[in-house]
């Protein structure tokens, strides 16, 4: 259907019409496959591969939302970290595991600028917005990307997820508050103890009085060892941040692997 599509508009472009207009005229495919119409109106994803998404579920940390794959039938109960208290925030959430389409998805949004993925993208964070983290949400902070980088990328990811999901939900995003003041180098192949020092005191809150005594939903996209949801956690509740929740779209655990791997096929893998 993909092959079809792009000749439609193709046509259509030549005939002095746009891609935004056909949009109006004909829904698209299923954004991950191209070959199945969405599940609903509302989604952007076929049954199929809704299927085929690592959705995370119980049991997890009821803290930090880590999901015990290993251990399936046992209940909630905190991992070891949390036993720690290694995370600052109050809670945290992911949709589903770093994987398959879902980090495929993630992946041609940050690097390819495919800005059609922020829908399906939400549409994750919302399954993940728990009722806890959504009572009493003052605003949404994206995690900030340096100077530098914003302008090697072109844009934010976290702040394009959060203005959709803001205003779906009818919540103010806040821009201003939080900078990345420090570059850093990218965290991909660094440890936990690296990761944690890379990020220590890049982070500054440029507008204190914004953020004292709010409820903030801190949202980035992916998870993996937590240390920059913790660094910007850190800095927003020292200039008295009341509670900060973090979501994000998904979750990476190095241990973890499909139960299916022709089902859920990893782009590099």
């Amino acid at each position: 259907m993909r092959q079809w599509w792009n000749r439609l508009v193709k046509a259509v472009s030549l005939m002095g019409l746009g891609a935004a207009w056909l949009d109006l005229l004909l829904p698209r495919g299923c954004v991950a496959c191209g070959e199945n119409w969405p599940s609903s109106a509302e989604s952007s994803w076929c049954d199929r591969c809704l299927e085929k998404i690592p959705w995370i579920r119980s049991p997890i940390c009821p803290h930090c939302g880590r999901p015990f794959h290993k251990s399936p039938s046992c209940g909630n109960h905190l991992c070891g970290d949390c036993e720690l208290a290694r995370y600052p925030f109050q809670s945290a959430r992911s949709a589903a595991l770093h994987w398959g389409v879902v980090r495929q998805g993630i992946h041609n949004l940050k690097f390819g600028g495919q800005l059609h993925w922020i829908p399906p993208l939400v549409e994750l964070l919302e399954s993940a917005w728990t009722d806890e983290m959504r009572k009493g949400t003052d605003c949404i902070v994206p995690v900030p990307l340096h100077v530098k980088r914003l302008r090697q990328r072109g844009f934010n990811q976290a702040a394009l997820l959060a203005r959709a999901l803001g205003k779906a939900a009818g919540i103010p995003v806040r821009y201003d508050v939080l900078a990345r003041s420090v570059w850093t180098e990218p965290q991909t192949r660094l440890k936990r103890e690296e990761r944690l020092e890379n990020v220590k005191g890049a982070f500054v809150v440029s507008r204190p009085s914004d953020v004292r005594g709010k409820r903030i939903l801190l949202l980035d996209d992916v998870f993996t060892t937590g240390s920059t949801l913790c660094e910007c956690t850190r800095v927003l509740k020292k200039c008295g941040a009341a509670q900060i929740h973090a979501l994000t779209v998904s979750r990476s655990l190095p241990d973890w692997r499909p139960p299916f791997p022709s089902d859920l096929d990893d782009p590099q893998g």
